[in-house]
This record gives structure tokens, C-alpha cells and sequence, in this order.
């Protein structure tokens, strides 16, 4: 498969799977996205036939793990955010951005808001902040959380122990807290 390209295949008992080649992946991931469709990110170094062999390795885990789903009550936010226009958003969002940026001493390379569908931001290697306009909707206290962890990476590229020091550091310790109470607020649902 070409790097960038994408595939659909429909498996009787597992259902449609999509196949995705990503230049910058390093194995093969397997998801399972909205719909219970199946998510396969792959190596532009692999071949169409490995994916779905390790999609037919899984088989026992993707049943095991819709179970669980349709176990679970559906996701539900903690109360309903005000509506937000992503202009707005992206004024809101930047300006945090660059406060916090000042109040702690980082050099962001630029701060962007997009429309991402699955994180809450990143940190590109360049020092680009990505931040997705729904966190504009989130508390404050969170939304300021996902500004400094994407500000943190600007240190510490990875999450190991210095990652997290440091984040503690600036969240008055609750950097763990913030993160378990940001996956209280599904993205999909924003």
C-alpha cells in the first residue's frame, strides 16, 4: 500500500474495518472507533495482508471488548457546555495559549486550533501547539490542563516521569486528577 492511503474490507463476523497506511507509524494499531467499526493504523512498510492477519489475532479481544462496551452506560457530559463557534473557540483558545505560555516560561513555535476528531492536542517536533477548538467548551481547569500538557511536551517530548513532574509542578499537583477527570468528557460528544 501507498504511505497516506486508505482501505475498507467488510469481515462477515467482525464487520468493516479501515485500514489506514500512516508514514509515521512504527506498527500496526488496532482500534475500535465509533459504529464498532474497526480502526487498523499501519507502517507504510507493511503489507495489506499483515494488517488483517493481526486483525484476525485480535478476533478474541475486539469481541471481548465490544461486550464490554455495550455494557457500559453510554458516555454522558458532566453538564452541558455553553455553544461555541469555532471562531470564537479559536480566539479563546489561542489568547489562553499564549498567557500560559508567558506565565510559565514556554516558546510554543506556533499555536493552531483545528478541528481534530480524536485528541484533545499536540506538540508537533518543530514546537507547533495543535489544541483542538472543543476544548474551549470544557471547565476552565481542564481546558487550561490540555494547554499545559501540550506546553510540557515542549520539555519533555514523551510521558516519563519528568513529563509528569513537571506538569504536577504546574497544576499544583493534580496533574494526574486533571487527566482521569478530562476522560470524563468524551470529545465525540463536544
Amino acid at each position: 500500500m501507498r504511505s497516506d492511503t486508505e482501505r475498507f474490507v467488510s469481515i462477515c463476523d467482525l464487520g468493516l474495518v479501515r485500514l489506514r497506511v500512516n508514514s509515521r507509524a512504527r506498527r500496526i494499531i488496532l482500534r475500535i472507533g465509533e459504529g464498532d467499526e474497526l480502526l487498523v493504523t499501519m507502517p507504510d512498510s507493511s503489507f495489506f495482508e499483515e494488517a488483517l492477519d493481526f486483525v484476525f489475532s485480535r478476533r478474541a479481544w475486539i469481541f471481548r471488548e465490544r461486550a464490554r462496551r455495550m455494557a457500559e452506560p453510554p458516555p454522558s457530559l458532566p453538564f452541558e457546555p455553553p455553544m461555541v463557534s469555532f471562531e470564537e473557540a479559536a480566539i479563546s483558545l489561542e489568547r489562553r495559549a499564549h498567557e500560559l505560555a508567558a506565565q510559565y516560561g514556554f516558546s510554543p513555535g506556533g499555536i493552531v486550533i483545528r478541528r481534530q476528531r480524536t485528541v484533545w492536542g499536540s506538540c508537533s517536533a518543530t514546537g507547533r501547539i495543535s489544541l483542538n477548538w472543543k476544548a474551549v467548551r470544557l471547565p476552565e481547569r481542564l481546558r487550561d490542563y490540555v494547554i499545559l500538557h501540550e506546553l510540557v511536551h515542549l520539555r519533555h517530548r514523551n510521558h516519563h516521569v519528568q513529563f509528569w513532574r513537571l506538569l504536577d509542578l504546574l497544576t499544583n499537583g493534580e496533574a494526574r486528577n486533571l487527566d482521569r477527570e478530562l476522560k470524563r468528557w468524551p470529545l465525540v460528544l463536544l
